[in-house]
């Protein structure tokens, strides 16, 4: 097996004298599709907030790409490969779609890779970031007029822009029609044929099962499940925790 890209070791977190992760382990491999689920409450949000350093752990290791991430914060995190979408979309809305392609451009993948860009080369690349996600015909529209779907194409767009190794894919799909959900998990296919590895967040388990090669699954603060979709599934202690059964 060759190294894991994302490596989580005996993460712990606390709120006061709250556990909210304990003694977290797991794994993800380059190019690897994993599923992350929970009930509400299992420390789902708080684990990606310590992987994309908006919070700071306690206890444990985070090693990204053979590298430690400690004390570094979500922008150096985002240097380094390792990028998230967001349930609710963040974008500038006073932008227009395309500017707002560029600003992940110039900000993670020139400071990654070292290189500078032509206006015209990053209208190109950004270009092709929104053909990935069928945005390109609204390219002039400005972010904030735009429906959810397109919202989320956009979240995802974004982070193709910044070239990364890992995406944290949290909800992309909640509230969305069914039609549209299968846009976004399409989009996600394609992200991950391009070699990005992706961690899916969803409680939309028609999507999770589609879609992951490898189930996570949290309760209380502490990994119950870890492995392939059908057998986590398939799992008693799954089934009556997070699938009600």
């Amino acid at each position: 097996m060759t190294q894991p890209l994302l490596q989580v070791r005996q993460l712990g977190k606390r709120f006061g004298g709250f556990v909210v992760l304990d003694g977290i382990d797991f794994h993800v491999q380059p190019g690897e599709r994993v599923g992350l689920i929970g009930p509400n409450g299992s420390g789902k949000s708080t684990l990606v907030n310590c992987l994309s350093g908006v919070l700071t752990n306690e206890l444990g290791t985070i090693d990204f790409d053979g590298q430690s991430l400690l004390g570094l914060p979500p922008h150096q995190r985002a240097y380094r490969g390792l990028a998230r979408s967001f349930q609710i979309p963040r974008p500038f809305v006073r932008m227009s779609v395309l500017q707002n392609i560029r600003v992940p451009l110039l900000f993670a993948a020139e400071h990654r890779l070292g290189q500078r860009h032509s206006g015209a080369e990053l209208e190109a690349l950004a270009l092709q970031a929104l053909d990935q996600v069928g945005l390109r015909h609204k390219r002039d529209d400005m972010a904030g007029s735009l429906t959810q779907i397109d919202l989320r194409k956009l979240e995802l767009a974004r982070a193709i822009a910044a070239q990364p190794k890992l995406l944290i894919a949290d909800e992309s799909m909640a509230g969305l029609a069914t039609s549209e959900t299968d846009e976004i998990l399409a989009l996600l296919f394609g992200l991950n044929k391009m070699g990005i590895a992706v961690i899916m967040i969803e409680h939309i388990m028609r999507a999770v099962s589609a879609f992951s090669e490898r189930l996570v699954v949290l309760a209380a603060g502490k990994k119950i499940a870890d492995g392939p979709t059908d057998a986590v599934l398939r799992d008693p202690l799954v089934e009556r925790i997070y699938l009600g059964d």
